[in-house]
């Protein structure tokens, strides 16, 4: 796991809901106490928020599930200037 500036962090997810195999990224903050995962998979984008909110969403297309992570990045690191960052590539079937 590594620290990331948070710009660098929303260029990444941009990238992640462009591709077609299934990624996962964990994003948290200095004291990891909040949390951000983000799994894409085929043009499916599944948002788990721990911290403030504690939910679960799942969006199909990629303009909605941009628009809601903005807001869960508002929402979970308002105040953050680094995030710690972990990355996962899975295999269909594990």
């Amino acid at each position: 796991m590594r620290q990331i500036p948070i710009n660098q962090a929303k260029s990444i997810i941009k990238q992640l809901l462009k591709v077609k195999n299934q990624q996962e990224i964990s994003l948290l903050t200095n004291k990891k106490d909040r949390s951000l995962t983000i799994v894409a998979n085929d043009g499916e984008v599944t948002v788990k928020e721990q911290g403030y909110v504690n939910d679960t969403n799942t969006y199909s297309t990629e303009s909605s599930a941009r628009h809601e992570l903005t807001r869960a990045f508002k929402r979970e690191f308002p105040r953050s200037h680094q995030l710690y960052i972990s990355y996962r590539k899975t295999i269909k079937g594990e």
